[in-house]
């Protein structure tokens, strides 16, 4: 599994990507609203092409509020970049991870499915269909 990016959850893209500008990264992305997931994205990347996503809730009542809500701005996933997706999937199933959200089209990767797995060694992760 190839690592993709890392999501952290943010009250507000807009200071967020402030503080990351001047740590060295650029934008590599507008900010993409998800419907589905409820949320604002942005996507960042520094000169080592490390990949940050930022997720700001929209709505109150939404996964990533209440990551917020406990944590403040944190990372909270790392996204992996897989072949054969839904076997991938079946494999962490039997490695303990839970299946948090069934396999969904995700707008930010232009369709291609994103499923997200929880195991409490590890925490979350997000797989993104290559």
């Amino acid at each position: 599994m190839k690592v993709h990016h890392y999501g952290l959850a943010t009250k507000s893209i807009e200071k967020s990507v402030k503080t990351f500008l001047s740590l060295g990264y650029e934008k590599c992305s507008e900010v993409i609203f998800d419907p589905l997931q409820g949320v604002n994205l942005l996507f960042l990347k520094n000169e080592n092409d490390h990949l940050i996503e930022l997720v700001e809730p929209v709505a109150e009542e939404n996964p990533v509020s209440k990551i917020l809500s406990k944590s403040g701005s944190s990372l909270y996933h790392i996204c992996y970049e897989v072949e054969n997706f839904e076997q991938k999937i079946e494999e962490l199933k039997k490695q303990r991870f839970v299946q948090v959200i069934s396999p969904t089209p995700a707008i930010a990767f232009n369709g291609r499915n994103i499923c997200f797995l929880y195991n409490p060694n590890l925490g979350l992760i997000e797989l993104l269909e290559k």
